[in-house]
């Protein structure tokens, strides 16, 4: 069933919008001085400063609006959870809606015009460490469910937002989220601006290794702690998972998941995943690259559970699987329902698969990706497929300081500069941005007035809560 409609812009390209996603531009390729000229003239057209205003939204649309919009079609046992896990802090609740956002963002009066494909929810707990298919620890963005092609400045007006939530939840204050944006532009624009330096191949080839980022970690203090990150970050895969969400069947050997509900159970008659597994997973083979599907057929199925995950995905229908070989060695894949974007009716190209949109994005703007990543479907449902756990390191913001939170920031701005400038063009982008003092005071202008309409829509959400209307999960949920 279809959800309900959500006004919207008539479209989301005027006049002044530029498709950097070809990397050309009417009809021929860019070169460096010719896309920097671009740039400028683009800041002419559309002044940085009117980056800074905040849209109204239409008659009628509430954060409850949009909130209601994103639990169409997700299970209903499952929403409560969902809701506890975003009741807990404005940034829990800025994490779980991301289509708030972006909608937000559709209304802006003004962009910049530059078009080209975005994370789409780029906020700071969405970048981490992920392995690379040579087994090496890599940092960048992480979470791609939202990507579409959209205005680039739409990433950093997310990200920058996020720092100030996040300060000031973690007890830093607003000067604290503050600096971070400054710091995190900095190094975003210094790295664009080392990008256009390169060719494009040299750009591809590119990769943030999480060892190098803690070379260049002046505070040792931090540098402590991103340490003993890295070092761990090796053993975090399908076997590390395997005592904690698996036991061993006696007679078969097979192991299999251990029921932990709300949050894992085996599928019952009729919920996802309940038949027709050998189907779904012949077509999640098709889309791998075909080394990968050789590797693949090396492993057998053996088990599925249903497993709730994150924030904003849950109620989604997500589910782990265990693969094993023939000598019982481990295989994890997790399949994450796919849902289109609240933007989808203005994209001027139909989606034809929901995972495979979020697939493209993800190769387009990581530096390596997941030899395991590719979709299927079941149901009618869309769904993206990884590996569970492959490395995968987040950094925990509570407890840390200052010294920590600043880090952390640099190395946002040089992942996301990286993503843009492989998916788009460095140099249109350092055209428009500039050195970077006042597009650090504009962004930051803008983080304030989001993150107090970000607490707005919170205290409504919690007011929703409380008059009964939202039900809350228990604290088994989070």
């Amino acid at each position: 069933m279809p959800k309900q409609r959500i006004a919207l812009p008539k479209q989301l390209w005027t006049e002044q919008s530029i498709d950097l996603t070809r990397h050309r531009y009417q009809g021929k390729l860019l070169t460096k001085s010719d896309g920097f000229a671009l740039g400028k003239a683009q800041r002419k057209k559309i002044p940085r400063e009117q980056l800074a205003h905040l849209s109204e939204r239409p008659k009628d649309i509430t954060a409850l609006t949009l909130y209601d919009w994103s639990n169409e079609g997700r299970l209903e046992r499952l929403k409560p959870i969902r809701a506890k896990r975003m009741s807990v802090s404005p940034f829990t609740f800025y994490r779980g809606v991301p289509a708030l956002m972006l909608f937000d963002q559709v209304w802006e009066q003004h962009n910049s015009g530059l078009f080209q494909q975005i994370c789409g929810d780029c906020h700071l707990s969405n970048f981490g460490g992920f392995a690379s298919p040579e087994r090496n620890l890599l940092f960048g963005i992480n979470d791609f469910d939202e990507t579409l092609v959209a205005p680039f400045e739409w990433d950093l007006k997310r990200l920058v937002t996020s720092f100030v939530i996040a300060a000031k939840e973690i007890g830093l204050g607003e000067s604290t989220g503050l600096k971070a944006i400054q710091r995190m532009l900095n190094a975003y624009i210094l790295h664009l601006d080392q990008q256009i330096a390169l060719s494009p191949l040299q750009i591809w080839y590119e990769k943030i290794d999480a060892s190098i980022l803690l070379e260049k970690t002046e505070n040792q203090k931090v540098r402590k702690k991103l340490a003993k990150k890295v070092n761990s970050a090796s053993a975090r895969d399908s076997a590390s998972v395997l005592p904690k969400l698996t036991q061993q069947d006696d007679e078969t050997g097979f192991r299999h998941f251990i029921e932990d509900e709300p949050l894992l159970w085996h599928p019952k008659a009729g919920e996802p995943f309940s038949q027709e597994n050998d189907a779904f997973f012949e077509r999640y083979r098709s889309t791998l690259k075909y080394d990968r599907q050789v590797l693949f057929d090396r492993y057998q199925c053996t088990d599925i559970a249903l497993k709730v995950v994150g924030v904003g995905s849950v109620g989604t229908r997500s589910a782990i699987a265990l693969f094993e070989d023939a000598d019982r060695e481990p295989l994890i894949l997790q399949m994450k329902e796919a849902n289109s974007s609240i933007l989808s009716p203005l994209f001027l190209q139909k989606v034809p698969h929901e995972g495979e949109r979020v697939v493209y994005g993800q190769q387009l703007m990581q530096a390596a990706s997941d030899i395991f990543l590719g979709y299927s479907t079941a149901q009618q449902q869309h769904y993206l497929i990884r590996q569970l756990r492959d490395m995968k390191v987040s950094i925990d913001l509570v407890g840390m300081d200052d010294a920590f939170f600043y880090e952390y920031a640099d190395s946002c701005g040089l992942a996301l500069a990286h993503a843009h400038a492989k998916a788009g063009n460095a140099d249109v982008l350092i055209g428009y941005l500039g050195e970077g003092g006042a597009i650090i005071q504009i962004l930051q202008d803008y983080a304030t007035q989001y993150a107090e309409r970000n607490l707005s829509d919170y205290l409504q959400f919690m007011n929703a809560i409380a008059d009964g209307k939202i039900q809350l999960a228990g604290e088994e949920a989070l």
